[in-house]
């Protein structure tokens, strides 16, 4: 198939395309048709879209509606049925041909250059290496309260609340208790925010699977004597994969 050239600018070639979809208004179609008369250029640009446009309107078939389709479009549009319109071949070869013209559209900006987008960079995911996570649950209940991960890129132990039940006007504090020694507090952790601390001696080398890690409720700001004062809200501690 030899192209027919059509010498238009970027912006008046896609007007003849839009004339052979049929996409055009009253008045723009006037002004297209007075220009297929009087531009030779516009006229073979024309020519060039019908080369290309209208062998795909002829590769689509017939298509036969079901029986009962008109009278439920009928229905959501609240009109009278008309079931002779809707089997008219005709209208349906013209509702597939209107579907390829929609498709074909595509080629009216794909005729065009396209701008060179900038490219996009995406930076580098943060890799924690965490090596042990534990849930620690209600002493109780054992439904989760908070998950504790040890970060060993960053030696930082994370400290995430899942379902952490404090009373208002109480602090959520955060203990670990090494075997056999006494609670040591890690500070007042948030509520629904996760924290990082740094990792406390009892949670490395053996005491990371032997230490327990606990949140009390305290009074605001922290317990005032330095140890558990309220009740015991999460305990548990890591366990070996």
């Amino acid at each position: 198939m030899t192209d027919v050239q059509a010498p238009l600018s970027d912006e008046e070639r896609p007007f003849a395309g839009e004339y052979v979809l049929g996409v055009l208004d009253a008045a723009e179609r006037a002004e297209a048709e007075r220009r297929i008369a009087a531009e030779p250029a516009f006229a073979r640009a024309v020519s060039w879209w019908e080369t290309h446009l209208i062998p795909l309107a002829a590769e689509i078939g017939a298509v036969q509606p079901s029986a009962g389709l008109w009278p439920r479009i009928s229905n959501l549009i609240g009109g009278p049925a008309k079931p002779s319109a809707m089997n008219n071949v005709r209208l349906w070869q013209g509702l597939s041909a209107g579907a390829v013209a929609v498709a074909a559209a595509a080629l009216v900006f794909v005729a065009l250059p396209k701008p060179v987008a900038p490219p996009v960079v995406t930076p580098a995911p943060t890799v924690v290496q965490a090596a042990e996570v534990a849930i620690i649950g209600d002493p109780t209940t054992k439904q989760p309260r908070f998950v504790a991960t040890l970060d060993h890129a960053t030696d930082e132990l994370v400290i995430t609340p899942v379902n952490l039940n404090v009373p208002t006007g109480r602090d959520a504090e955060l203990w670990i208790i090494p075997e056999g020694a006494a609670p040591i507090s890690l500070g007042v952790v948030p509520k629904e925010t996760a924290k990082r601390l740094a990792v406390p001696p009892g949670l490395k080398a053996a005491g990371t699977y032997t230490a327990t890690l606990a949140v009390t409720d305290e009074p605001l700001g922290g317990s005032p004597t330095g140890a558990p004062t309220g009740s015991i809200r999460a305990a548990g501690k890591f366990a070996r994969a």
